[in-house]
């Protein structure tokens, strides 16, 4: 304790001597740092936020790239708010870093919406560690009612040594899941392991392995391959992930590429089929504080689905314009046993009240839950545009299905943002969308 009290005192001593003595000249970047100096990182380790610094001191940084430390860090999730500053001591000059670090453990009450759907509630709770042993690993367990309800328990930890930059999740989980086609309840019991490796804090590989035991009511059992009503699913995936977005929560620049090849089954008694799914997302900064998102996804499946692995636009994915509706009709389950889709979107993205943030004194309970709590108003213009098909001659002008439309994004503490978005498709119909988080 007296250590930990010495070393606030410094640091509180350091912060101090900045006000009243350290040079007031303008910077002018680009400018040399001599060393980094963190502050407010009571639970967290120090070398979990250096390892997102891709620089080491001393070196010379533009006011890009002190941006882009300060973005790193925030995109970690472990902080409420992040704050950098460069600050000169006997002609050095250091890089303070600020932080307002997050209530990492507590159980939480559950409740969210589904497939962008607020008639589909669920609501539980789960007791979760999002900073286990200050390492940023998470380790969940919990459970919800509902829509979809699911008991879970997982552990995932994204950077394991130094150097080597392994990734290792491991989790099991009970879920009854309605099907998109029927209305029925499938029984799912999955285990999965993922293996993987950052080869730089852009660009990571993953494995990924998972064995579903799937059982569907009596009446259905036909629609299994085993035809007893009871499937045993391995899926083995390998994933490739270039992330450059500034911000993960709310993107204006950079890009996200992700790529997932999985093949399902392996024996005869089992769905045997390939799904390719391609996620390309572009964020462009115009001018200023205006931004243009752009994305493709793609999903190509080879090969006849089971009806509980079938894919839609409708659910997950959605058209805005067409938000409420699902592509292919399910009702066409028999004609389209192997669905593709496309869905592309762009959106104009820019501030109406910048993000500020604000705090209560003396909060009940956990008093960290309450200090630097975001709130600002962005807007967006957007266009949605999707097709499913199962054969190449589908894919036509005609058959596309494309919305158009403006929104305000509400950034919020702990929701990072909710969406209110007013919709028109090309048949002139409008609707109304309440959604969260970024639409990508």
């Amino acid at each position: 304790m007296l250590n930990i009290l010495k070393y606030y005192a410094f640091i509180f001593f350091l912060v101090f001597l900045t006000s009243i003595s350290f040079s007031q000249d303008v910077l002018h970047f680009p400018v040399h740092i001599d060393t980094v100096i963190i502050v407010g990182n009571e639970h967290t380790k120090t070398h979990v936020i250096l390892r997102e610094i891709p620089y080491h001191f001393p070196d010379t940084l533009s006011e890009k790239a002190v941006l882009q430390i300060k973005n790193r860090i925030q995109n970690l999730f472990l902080f409420n708010r992040v704050e950098v500053e460069i600050r000169q001591l006997e002609q050095k000059n250091i890089l303070l870093i600020f932080l307002t670090e997050s209530w990492h453990v507590f159980p939480v009450p559950l409740l969210f919406i589904n497939e962008h759907d607020w008639n589909k509630l669920s609501y539980g709770v789960q007791l979760t560690h999002y900073n286990f042993r200050g390492r940023n690993e998470k380790l969940k367990i919990g459970g919800w009612w509902g829509y979809n309800p699911a008991f879970f328990a997982n552990y995932f930890n994204p950077w394991i040594g130094q150097n080597v930059r392994l990734i290792l999740g491991i989790g099991i989980s009970k879920r009854k899941i309605e099907n998109k086609i029927f209305p029925i309840k499938e029984d799912r019991l999955i285990w999965d392991v993922t293996l993987g490796r950052k080869f730089s804090l852009n660009f990571e590989t993953q494995f990924n392995f998972a064995l579903q035991k799937i059982k569907l009511p009596s009446d259905y059992q036909s629609y299994t391959i085993s035809k007893n009503g009871t499937d045993f699913v391995p899926v083995l995936t390998w994933q490739l992930k270039w992330d450059k977005r500034d911000l993960y929560e709310y993107p204006k620049n950079g890009f996200l590429i992700v790529h997932n090849f999985r093949k399902f089954g392996f024996t005869t008694h089992q769905p045997d089929f390939w799904r390719f799914e391609f996620d390309n997302r572009l964020y462009l900064p115009i001018f200023q504080e205006l931004s243009l998102g752009c994305r493709e996804l793609l999903v190509v499946n080879e090969g006849k689905m089971p009806i509980y692995q079938r894919v839609f636009l409708g659910f997950e994915e959605r058209i805005r314009g067409y938000f409420y509706e699902v592509f292919p009709d399910p009702s066409l389950h028999q004609t389209y046993t192997s669905t593709n889709i496309s869905l592309s979107s762009l959106e104009l993205r820019f501030p109406i009240l910048p993000i500020r943030y604000f705090s209560f004194k003396d909060g009940p309970v956990i008093p960290s839950l309450y200090r630097d709590l975001k709130f600002g108003i962005s807007a967006g213009i957007f266009m949605d545009s999707g097709i499913v098909w199962q054969h190449q001659r589908e894919v036509t002008l005609k058959n596309f299905y494309t919305g158009y439309g403006i929104g305000l994004h509400i950034h919020l503490p702990y929701v990072q943002l909710l969406r209110i978005e007013m919709a028109i498709n090309d048949h002139h119909q409008t609707q109304m969308i309440v959604d969260a988080a970024a639409s990508f």
